[in-house]
């Protein structure tokens, strides 16, 4: 849609970040992104355990504009000077870790394990499971993401229930 829409800003791009790849670009200086993250923007193909390619193709994104895919838990670069020197620290201490705002959530609740549940209550709540299947909803009321310590080996997925404030209180 962009190359058909802005083609002369689509030609501009030279990778597509989401706001955590660009937070950890501007700490570093590398672009890179994690299978979590794409997940949070539904471009991740569960199924398949790849980038979301049906999708990109679907709305017109040369996935070659996708910056390289890294674990969560990995080495995603090393602190440059300019962000030490703002953030008062050392340059070159290693970025190896970030995900989005739920499975955050869920990982400071130390909810790890398929089964295990987070729920939280603030301007939403939400309620956070983890499951290895791939489960998904064809009228898009949950959104399901990688997991933090999702692999291909272990694909557990967060399956991700929001309601808002007066939904949330009005319930039962």
């Amino acid at each position: 849609m962009g190359e058909r829409n802005k083609p002369d800003v689509y030609e501009k791009i030279y990778k597509a970040m989401l706001p955590g790849d660009y937070v950890a670009m501007r700490l570093t200086g590398e672009i890179c992104t994690t299978t979590s993250g794409l997940s949070e923007g539904i471009l991740w193909n569960f199924k398949e355990d790849k980038i979301a390619d049906k999708l990109l193709k679907y709305y017109g994104i040369d996935s070659s504009l996708l910056p390289q895919v890294l674990p969560t838990f990995s080495p995603q670069g090393q602190l440059n000077e300019a962000a030490a020197k703002v953030l008062g620290l050392k340059p070159g201490i290693k970025v190896a870790y970030r995900a989005g705002d739920q499975p955050n959530n869920a990982f400071s609740l130390n909810v790890l394990n398929k089964g295990e549940i987070a729920a939280t209550a603030g301007t939403s709540g939400v309620v956070y499971g983890i499951t290895d299947l791939n489960a998904y909803d064809n009228e898009s009321r949950v959104n399901a993401f990688a997991h933090v310590n999702y692999t291909s080996q272990n694909p557990l997925k967060g399956v991700c229930f929001a309601l808002t404030e007066q939904e949330f209180f009005t319930i039962g």
